[in-house]
């Protein structure tokens, strides 16, 4: 028997995940709006990339609904909308 969606391990991972996703996209924008450093984004663009792959792969692995899984898909938010989308459906 699985453990129920708001206290699940794969939620907690969505849950990190999204937010280094959505970080590393602002560090990434700041940056660019700023300095532009070249080391800043070679650094941490590979990071943002892996952390959106991550969310992809963590929806799909999880028993979510499809709505939320194609949302992951989205570059940036989408994993912290794909967790929004399956914390209300899984809810009610």
């Amino acid at each position: 028997m699985s453990e129920p969606w708001h206290t699940s391990a794969g939620r907690t991972w969505l849950r990190r995940v999204s937010w280094a996703e959505t970080v590393s996209l602002a560090v990434l924008l700041v940056n660019l709006a700023t300095v532009h450093l070249p080391a800043v984004a070679s650094a941490v663009g590979p990071l943002h990339g892996t952390f959106y792959l991550a969310c992809i792969a963590t929806t799909l692995l999880q028993p979510m609904p499809a709505a939320a899984r194609r949302l992951a898909a989205v570059p940036g938010i989408g994993g912290l909308l794909a967790l929004r989308r399956a914390d209300a459906m899984m809810a009610g």
